[in-house]
C-alpha cells in the first residue's frame, strides 16, 4: 500500500537533510514524501532543491505561514498514498520507522491512528513507559496508558510528531484539521476525531522517531503561543461533546480562565492579551463553532460517555500536597456529577 509522509518546514533549514536523508533510507520503499514549505524565509526549498535528487520527495510551498493545520492540509490535498503520516521537520527516523507504522495499522484491530515511539530531547525516560492522555482542560497528564511487552498499547492522544492513519478515516473531508487551528491541540482533535468516529488509537514502540523538539514555535511571541493554546483547548471540548457534558465542564472553563489570567498579571507564563483573545473568540464566534458541531455529528459513533473514558480527571500532574488535593476535588467534582473519566474504569 502506497504512502504519503507530509512534512511541514518553517524556516526548518537546519533540520531537513538530516530528516529527508533518515526518510529516503527505509526498509519500506512506496511512499512520497511531500514537503510543504510553510512561507520560510531561510532559503529552505533551494536548500532542499539542491541537496536532494529524488522522484519520491515533491516540494511545494504554501507562500506564507498557513501554520501546522493549514500547511499539513494544503499537503494533505496533494496525497496520493493509501495511508497518510504526518511526520515533524525536526526528526530523525530509525530505517524501519515506516514499515513498523504500516505493519501496525494494518494489524491493530480496528486502528485509527498509530503513533511512533517519539524520543524527544529532554525528556526524562520514565515518560517513555507509559503514554499520556488530556484532562478535561486539553492539558496533557502523563503515565495513564500502559505499553505491552511487545511495545505496543491503545492510547487516546496520538503525537502529531509521527502518526499514521488511513486516508479514508477521513471520509470526503477535504483536510485533516480545521484551517481556524492553526497550530496547538490539533492532534487532540485528531485523536477525538478517530475515537468518536468508532476508532482505536494506538502506540508502537517498534517504529522509532528521535526528536528535538519545539523547533519552530519556540521563537513565537508568548501572546499568540497562548491564543491557540488556550483557545483550542476549550475549542476541541465545544466541538465534540454534548451539550449535558459542556455543562458539567463549565466549572473547569471558569476556573481555568480566572487562574491563568492572574498568572498572565503576576508571571510571563502566559499572556493576558491572549487569554482575553482565546475567551472571546469563543464568545463571539458561536457559528463556527456550530458548523464545526455539525460536521463531527455526522461521524458520530462512539457515545460521548465512552469518550470521556479516555480523558483525565486531573489537573496536576505532581505529587506535591497541594496538586494531590486539588486533584482529588476534581475527582469528587466528577463523581457527584456524573463525569466519568479514565480514573474511574475498574481495574
Amino acid at each position: 500500500m502506497s504512502v504519503s509522509i507530509i512534512i511541514l518546514n518553517y524556516n526548518g533549514k537546519h533540520y531537513l537533510k538530516e530528516c529527508i536523508d533518515s526518510v529516503l533510507s527505509q526498509s519500506y520503499r512506496d511512499f512520497e514524501i511531500i514537503l510543504v514549505d510553510n512561507g520560510s524565509s531561510d532559503g529552505s526549498i533551494e536548500y532542499v532543491k539542491q541537496q536532494f535528487n529524488d522522484d519520491r520527495l515533491k516540494i511545494f510551498s504554501t507562500g506564507e505561514n498557513l501554520g501546522f493545520t493549514g500547511g499539513n492540509n494544503f499537503g494533505f490535498c496533494y496525497a496520493n498514498g493509501d495511508y497518510i503520516v504526518l511526520l515533524n521537520n525536526d526528526t530523525v527516523v530509525e530505517k524501519n520507522w515506516l514499515e513498523e507504522l504500516i505493519n501496525s495499522v494494518k494489524n491493530f484491530e480496528n486502528a485509527g491512528l498509530v503513533q511512533s515511539l517519539v524520543l524527544t530531547e529532554g525528556i526524562p525516560d520514565k515518560y517513555y513507559q507509559k503514554n499520556g492522555t488530556v484532562n478535561l482542560l486539553g492539558h496533557n497528564i502523563m503515565e495513564i496508558f500502559g505499553i505491552d511487552m511487545n511495545g505496543n498499547g491503545e492510547i487516546f492522544l496520538a503525537s502529531g510528531s509521527s502518526l499514521i492513519f488511513y486516508k479514508n478515516i477521513l471520509k470526503q473531508k477535504n483536510e485533516i484539521f480545521p484551517e481556524e487551528y492553526f497550530l496547538y491541540s490539533e492532534d487532540t482533535y485528531l485523536s477525538l476525531y478517530s475515537i468518536f468516529s468508532g476508532r482505536r488509537n494506538y502506540h508502537t514502540s517498534k517504529s522509532v522517531v528521535h526528536h528535538k523538539g519545539s523547533g519552530t514555535t519556540k521563537k513565537e511571541k508568548t501572546s499568540i503561543i497562548t491564543f491557540y493554546q488556550e483557545r483550542n483547548r476549550i475549542l476541541n471540548f465545544l466541538i465534540f461533546f454534548n451539550f449535558y457534558i459542556l455543562i458539567r465542564l463549565i466549572p473547569y472553563f471558569f476556573l481555568n480562565f480566572l487562574l491563568k489570567l492572574v498568572l498572565s498579571l503576576i508571571s510571563n507564563r502566559y499572556s493576558f492579551k491572549g487569554i482575553l483573545k482565546s475567551y472571546f473568540w469563543i464568545l463571539s464566534n458561536p457559528g463556527t463553532i456550530k458548523s464545526r458541531r455539525r460536521e463531527i455529528k455526522k461521524i458520530k459513533i462512539a457515545k460521548d460517555r465512552d469518550v470521556l473514558l479516555f480523558l483525565s480527571c486531573k489537573l496536576f500532574n505532581g505529587n506535591n500536597i497541594f496538586e494531590i488535593i486539588v486533584n482529588n476535588i476534581s475527582k469528587t467534582y466528577c463523581l457527584i456529577t456524573g463525569l466519568r473519566t479514565v480514573e474511574f474504569i475498574k481495574k
